[in-house]
């Protein structure tokens, strides 16, 4: 269901993104939603008129469908009988809605996720028209409508780009850095972020995607009254949302709330397309060593900064790395990252986080920790784990990790402890590669 529904939204976006005027696009869309749910009626009602419909004749009696409200699910239409139902809002300020009936099922929650993510971007590109048509009247000069069309052609080629992007198997976080991006590019210079419930422990929240650094914890990210947000959802159930973390605009501003919910839509279809929690796991792990990524990673820091327990921070870089990709290429490269990762794993604890931040570079959250030396001593065993041969496509390969190690200290957050461990692992790189450095304040303590 989940690939036949997003093929079937990319050719619905790009006949809508086509459409001249109000009168089109609405024929186009109950064409198109009647088509791909084999459903006998569709209509665009707006209050009660009926901009355009299929499968009750030329000019069906309005009554049929003005008195069909959001939740409805079963009508009895002329000529057909009893029939199910499903009414999708196009405007959550308006009571313009998308109509589609059929016969012989009830809808299952995939069609009406589909329908919804329809009547969304219906709406937005309903709305561009009629404000076209109005600005036709009132602009004194052509450049007035100029810009309009353009806003809304973006928006709609935004919109068909992460669709098509998602119906070529993409990966998930690939597609939700898209939706981000796409987001922030029209709404101005803004900062937006995707925050999902983690798959493990749902009272958990954490930043899968963000165009930039929103500044604040997830959990003030989708509790904060003065922010703009849109609901994401897997299925049914709610997972998340899509949040405007920074504008200077009104909240109250209502394109910029259908655009938020147009790519909150296309976030719930792209998470569900991959099979829910597996998509909410890959968007928070590194897709070629399966260890968690640098999103993840610094969510998990944050939450043991917000304590008193002791924790330190590991970071690697491979100092022969590229040697290897320049002589065996890049697919032995890749496969020595893999071992490295699985190397890294079974050197550090369970209550560890070990984590790859991309390129040949890795870190490991370490707590609880009694001492420094029991840092000193994982750092050790990570070493030599690494250090020890590698064989790929027949070949005996050598590499070896340079590690820098910071401890939490007063009035440094999560960032501030990567970049201090950042800078001990690029002095043990300079004098001693293949070896630790400690970071400490304002000079840096002797290799182990």
């Amino acid at each position: 269901m989940a690939g036949w529904s997003t093929l079937q939204l990319t050719e619905f976006f790009s006949a809508i993104t086509r459409a001249g005027d109000v009168t089109s696009a609405a024929r186009i869309a109950v064409q198109r939603a009647a088509e791909c749910t084999d459903a006998e009626v569709a209509a665009v009602v707006r209050g009660d008129a009926v901009t355009s419909s299929v499968g009750l004749g030329r000019d069906p009696d309005p009554e049929v469908f003005t008195g069909l409200a959001a939740g409805t699910d079963a009508v009895r239409l002329p000529g057909l009988g009893p029939a199910h139902v499903t009414v999708h809002l196009l405007d959550r300020d308006s009571d313009e809605r998308l109509i589609v009936a059929r016969t012989d099922a009830a809808f299952a929650a995939e069609e009406r996720q589909m329908l919804q993510g329809m009547a969304r971007v219906l709406g937005l590109a309903l709305r561009g028209l009629r404000t076209l048509e109005n600005e036709r009247h009132l602009a004194e000069t052509r450049l007035v409508l100029l810009h309009a069309l353009e806003r809304r052609e973006r928006l709609l080629e935004t919109l068909l780009r992460v669709q098509r992007s998602a119906n070529q198997g993409t990966p998930i976080k690939e597609v939700l850095d898209s939706i981000t991006e796409g987001a922030a590019a029209l709404l101005g210079d803004v900062t937006v972020a995707l925050v999902l419930r983690d798959v493990r422990d749902p009272a958990d929240l954490t930043v899968a995607s963000a165009n930039r650094s929103p500044g604040r914890s997830p959990e003030t990210l989708v509790t904060d009254p003065d922010l703009l947000s849109a609901p994401v959802r897997i299925g049914d159930a709610v997972a998340g949302a899509l949040v405007l973390a920074g504008h200077d605009g009104d909240i109250g501003d209502q394109e910029r709330r259908d655009v938020l919910a147009a790519f909150a839509e296309q976030a719930s279809l792209a998470l569900t397309g991959a099979h829910n929690v597996a998509a909410v796991h890959e968007a928070q792990h590194d897709p070629l060593t399966r260890l968690p990524n640098r999103t993840l990673f610094r969510q998990r820091l944050e939450r043991a900064l917000a304590g008193d327990a002791p924790a330190a921070v590991l970071y690697l870089d491979l100092d022969l790395f590229k040697q290897v990709n320049d002589t065996l290429g890049h697919a032995a490269g890749d496969e020595l990252l893999r071992a490295v990762a699985d190397r890294l794993r079974a050197a550090v604890r369970d209550t560890d986080m070990a984590a790859r931040f991309g390129g040949d570079e890795f870190a490991v959250l370490l707590e609880p920790l009694t001492s420094d030396r029991q840092a000193h001593d994982i750092a050790q065993r990570v070493i030599d784990s690494i250090a020890q041969p590698v064989s790929i496509a027949g070949r005996t390969v050598h590499t070896r990790a340079s590690v820098g190690i910071a401890h939490r200290r007063p009035g440094r957050d999560a960032d501030g402890l990567v970049e201090d461990a950042d800078l001990a692992m690029y002095r043990a790189k300079r004098t001693r590669p293949g070896t630790w450095q400690q970071y400490d304040a304002p000079t840096l303590a002797p290799a182990g």
